[in-house]
């Protein structure tokens, strides 16, 4: 019996139509786009193909790749929660594509955020609180965007111990803010007050107000921004003048000058502002 054997053009003609999509690929990299880090659980979606992405190592996002696709003209779809999705278009030849560029989400909004606290230590002098962003029920919120924050403080000595009444100013102005890309961080906002910037007081406590400000960056420039809250510093301090009076109560929660409450109001479609206020902050041994 004579065995058929398979015709060559046809051979030929299934290798090809396989090698198309098998040898068809995307390389690219997703970073957020105010710190250049990964974006968590970022989902990107190009022809039938779906890729989850999340921290990949502590050096930055790496590179990745979309396999088996077909060639000609896409749209690469990329969107992560909190930020701004974004489509595009691609073109694909034949064999291993790459973009020209990483791909940079904005982030809009930590989602679910309802407050902030902060946790202080001291190091060398400095003093470095961690901002931890807060949901409604005051549980802490990881995994988030990147917003380009403005911070304000005032440092104040303070009496005594215990909610001791505020006394002399210490520090009072803007702070820059660090972002802790790593993975395996669950915290990543943290600011430094330097030593060098503080008067100094020999008693061991201070207390520490905050002014946090998260704009909407499709909304609002960081330069508009800073002109915003450059006029708003300068219309009085930070802290209401009654919590500075060693005759307030103690269960008074503390309050944001009218001034500049008043300022950040008139801009309420555009940012969202916190004040809170760390007590008891050790600085020395006594």
């Amino acid at each position: 019996m004579k065995m058929r054997r398979a015709h060559p053009f046809i051979v030929v003609i299934m290798a090809c139509v396989l090698a198309s999509c098998s040898d068809t690929a995307l390389v690219f990299q997703v970073q957020d786009s105010v710190s250049g880090a990964g974006v968590w659980n970022a989902r990107v979606r190009l022809q039938d193909r779906i890729l989850r992405s999340y921290y990949q190592s502590d050096a930055g996002p790496i590179p990745q790749k979309l396999t088996h696709l077909k060639p000609g003209t896409s749209t690469l779809t990329i969107s992560a929660p909190g930020y701004d999705p974004v489509s595009i278009p691609v073109t694909l030849a034949r064999g291993k594509n790459r973009l020209p560029a990483p791909v940079k989400l904005v982030g809009r909004e930590i989602p679910g955020l309802n407050g902030f606290s902060a946790f202080e230590n001291v190091d060398n002098g400095d003093i470095v609180a961690q901002l931890r962003p807060l949901d409604a029920s005051g549980k802490a919120l990881v995994n988030h965007p990147c917003i380009d924050l403005w911070v304000g403080c005032v440092v104040s000595e303070q009496a005594g111990d215990v909610r001791s009444p505020r006394g002399a100013v210490l520090f009072r102005g803007a702070v820059r803010w660090t972002w802790d890309a790593r993975p395996e961080s669950l915290f990543r906002y943290s600011v430094r007050i330097s030593s060098a910037d503080m008067q100094d007081m020999p008693s061991p406590y201070r207390v520490i107000d905050y002014l946090i400000v998260v704009p909407d960056p499709l909304k609002m420039s960081r330069a508009e921004l800073e002109g915003i809250m450059a006029a708003a510093w300068r219309s009085g301090g930070l802290a209401s003048a009654g919590m500075a009076s060693a005759h307030a109560e103690r269960s008074q929660p503390e309050r944001l000058a009218p001034g500049i409450a008043s300022a950040l109001d008139a801009e309420k479609d555009r940012l969202r502002w916190f004040f809170i206020t760390s007590w008891d902050v050790r600085v020395r041994q006594s």
